[in-house]
């Protein structure tokens, strides 16, 4: 696991690239198999399964802690994925939140425990309600905590196949479970005339119309710039990888000698996704630039798999 040293400016060379310490992987796997017929009608599947629990036990460095890039989620916002001792690699970091003020009295609530002053002297409905970890009074860095891993918990895979006197049907899923996903459409914190996408609808626009996205403001502000929850999403997903229909005419062609088989089927590959993500693939791997290659999870709109038809007909002679 190779890391760029961080080292001061003043040292007169470019940092070079050590190893970043001890990472931990530890779990099982799973692979049951069957395979039968019946007369004329043959089948058969393998499901596969594993667990996996990705933990950092030692860095090279006195803090145990790697930081990520800033302005990853957006121009001007802070760091996302986290490398800390104890915590699996890339862990996204940031503050919780508790819901949305929805109105006056709400908004009268959310003070200080030390005092009882606001937390902000701006706060309005339609704010984000950010969790004092701490309860001393002030919402800062030290009330961020983990929110979440882009590292799935579990991995499964499923492969059915089944055959009737020529025809037959493939289909191998793939998933993952137990993991998440910051996401981000759009550069909220230093350019305003880019479109939002339909989500935007559920904003906050009145009392109970939204607890999760803020209300929409004309300049930037920490309800969008503060790195918070408001932007992940679980990803766990199940996705229908390829599906093959074909028939094999070979028990048809016995009198054509140069013959063996001829095979003409259908082909979908990412046919569908089943899945509560509503972004376009909840299986990303971006973190950010180079000098990060250990963090993933981040979607910032890349470009999704795409859907492929393939017809095809070969011939074995």
């Amino acid at each position: 696991w190779l890391v760029l040293a961080p080292i001061q400016g003043t040292e007169g060379a470019a940092a070079p690239y050590i190893n970043g310490g001890d990472i931990e992987n530890s779990g099982f796997e799973v692979m049951l198999s069957w395979n039968d017929t019946a007369g004329d009608f043959s089948y058969g599947a393998t499901l596969t399964g594993s667990y996996n629990k990705n933990k950092v036990t030692r860095l090279a460095n006195a803090e145990g802690i790697i930081q990520g890039q800033p302005h990853i989620l957006s121009q001007g916002t802070a760091y996302i994925s986290r490398v800390e001792v104890g915590q699996p690699i890339g862990y996204f970091y940031g503050f919780e939140t508790d819901g949305i003020l929805q109105n006056q009295d709400e908004v009268d609530a959310y003070v200080k425990p030390t005092d009882g002053t606001p937390y902000f002297a701006d706060q309005r409905p339609g704010d984000v309600r950010f969790v004092d970890q701490n309860q001393d009074g002030v919402i800062d860095e030290s009330d961020k905590t983990m929110l979440g891993s882009p590292l799935p918990d579990y991995e499964v895979g499923l492969q059915l196949n089944a055959e009737y006197k020529g025809f037959y049907v493939n289909t191998t899923l793939t998933g993952k479970l137990g993991m998440q996903v910051m996401q981000s459409y759009r550069s909220f914190a230093d350019n305003f005339d880019q479109n939002y996408t339909t989500d935007i609808f559920n904003r906050w626009h009145g009392e109970g119309t939204s607890n999760k996205l803020p209300r929409l403001s004309s300049v930037s502000n920490r309800n969008t710039n503060w790195i918070s929850d408001i932007y992940m999403q679980d990803a766990d997903y199940l996705r229908i990888s390829n599906l093959t229909v074909g028939f094999k005419l070979g028990q048809y062609l016995k009198d054509v000698d140069y013959i063996k088989e001829v095979n003409i089927y259908a082909s979908v590959n990412n046919l569908y996704t089943f899945t509560k993500y509503d972004g376009m693939d909840p299986d990303v791997s971006y973190g950010g630039n180079d000098d990060t290659t250990w963090a993933s999870g981040v979607d910032l709109g890349l470009y999704p798999l795409p859907r492929t038809v393939m017809l095809g007909l070969s011939v074995d002679f």
